[in-house]
């Protein structure tokens, strides 16, 4: 009769723990239309990525763009920001350009815990 309990110690990596999608539209794009690519990037972890951590994207698009790129909502500057190759079609982030904010975690009544991921989003418009 008497109650049972148990106790645990969850040690945590102190680290960002991250992820990218990538999502393109519209799907079928004529010439001279625009095309946009948004990466989204996402902090399961429980500490920020911050710009000394130099997150760097890379993608090559294919058709080539004439680009616009914006990060969380703020237009961004080629050879500042990123650099992007016509010729090729190859896209870079420069290095301490992108942060990530730690996810936040709640732990519900059941005693189990909720992630909810830290995210920062990339948009890539362009004329094909």
């Amino acid at each position: 009769t008497t109650p049972i309990t148990a106790q645990a110690t969850v040690e945590t990596a102190n680290s960002a723990e991250l992820s990218i999608s990538k999502a393109l539209s519209p799907t079928t794009v004529t010439e001279n239309g625009q095309i946009t690519y948004t990466f989204v990037i996402s902090n399961t972890g429980n500490t920020e990525a911050t710009a000394t951590g130099n997150v760097v994207v890379t993608d090559t698009f294919a058709p080539i763009l004439r680009n616009i790129v914006t990060y969380n909502g703020t237009a961004w500057t080629e050879g500042t920001n990123y650099t992007y190759n016509a010729a090729t079609g190859v896209f870079t982030t420069l290095a301490g350009q992108i942060t990530v904010p730690a996810a936040s975690f709640t732990q519900n009544t059941d005693g189990t815990f909720t992630v909810t991921p830290g995210t920062t989003t990339l948009v890539i418009t362009g004329t094909v």
